[in-house]
């Protein structure tokens, strides 16, 4: 029915759109026919996989008894951040010292120049955003957004990867925290359609949509609970292996999102609704 979906090993990450099997991979070719019987997926008459018994993944969900309270989670995500080695970084990854000394209130006037071009393109565009995210701003972030689409290589672009950990970052923030701002059309993920690719965009709306793979459904959560952040460090290590650097840039997105629940602009010590700039 025109949907995406992937075949992988127990070893992956699960999605949404992931099948799992336990046996060796199918060594399928470009242009596969293939069609479902009752429960069998058939590839050209010769692979079949039976679904018959399979369970059904499902991403947790958080309990909203076990949400912190917002005032004490800007602290937790520094700590978070500070627990990693960003000397393995990839893509996007290189940024986060940068944006960690935004997000400390330190000046970034001159930051390190990147001889990869495609980093030293991107470098300003994700800053602004690191910085309209901490004061609340909207409006630059989709301003800064609209270069980065497509940007990179690989199956899902760098570019891409980061805006949709920043994407299902503000939905999961968002269903937390209500009142911490309005959704609106901060990114306007539809109009991204004719500017990548359809297996990244559709992966792009997902995110948006608040679907990911499990390690950063892990990590948001650990972030947004109660438990010692320590215990979530895994997932963090597992999300970053995913693809050549997909994991760090869905990790950098996430990251900048998180921003915005720096105190003094987003803290509600009232009834009092406080939003982003529209």
């Amino acid at each position: 029915s025109g949907e995406l979906r992937w075949i992988t090993t127990e070893a992956a990450p699960m999605h949404r759109r992931c099948v799992q099997i336990f046996a060796p991979l199918p060594g399928l070719s470009a242009g596969s026919q293939f069609h479902m019987r009752d429960r069998q997926l058939e590839f050209d008459a010769s692979v079949v996989l039976d679904m018959e018994n399979a369970s059904v993944w499902s991403a947790p969900q958080m309990d909203p008894k076990q949400v912190i309270d917002l005032t004490g989670l800007y602290s937790r995500i520094q700590f978070l951040f500070s627990l990693l080695d960003h000397s393995q970084a990839r893509g996007f990854g290189v940024f986060i010292p940068q944006i960690l000394s935004l997000s400390h209130g330190e000046t970034a006037d001159s930051p390190p120049e990147f001889a990869d071009p495609i980093l030293h393109f991107a470098q300003p565009f994700i800053l602004n955003m690191a910085r309209a995210c901490l004061q609340g701003r909207s409006t630059p972030i989709s301003r800064s957004a609209d270069p980065l689409i497509g940007l990179g290589s690989g199956l899902t672009p760098s570019g891409d990867d980061f805006l949709g950990g920043l994407s299902f970052t503000l939905a999961i923030l968002h269903a937390a925290y209500p009142d911490l701002f309005q959704t609106g059309a901060i990114l306007p993920i539809e109009t991204y359609r004719s500017r990548t690719h359809l297996i990244s965009f559709t992966l792009l709306k997902d995110l948006a949509s608040g679907h990911a793979v499990a390690p950063l459904h892990s990590l948001i959560l650990g972030i947004l609970g109660r438990g010692e952040l320590h215990d979530i460090v895994p997932a963090v290590n597992e999300l970053t292996s995913i693809g050549h650097s997909t994991g760090w840039d869905l990790l950098t997105g996430m990251l900048t999102g998180l921003l915005i629940t720096a105190p003094g602009i987003h803290l509600i010590p009232s009834r009092k609704r406080h939003y982003l700039e529209a």
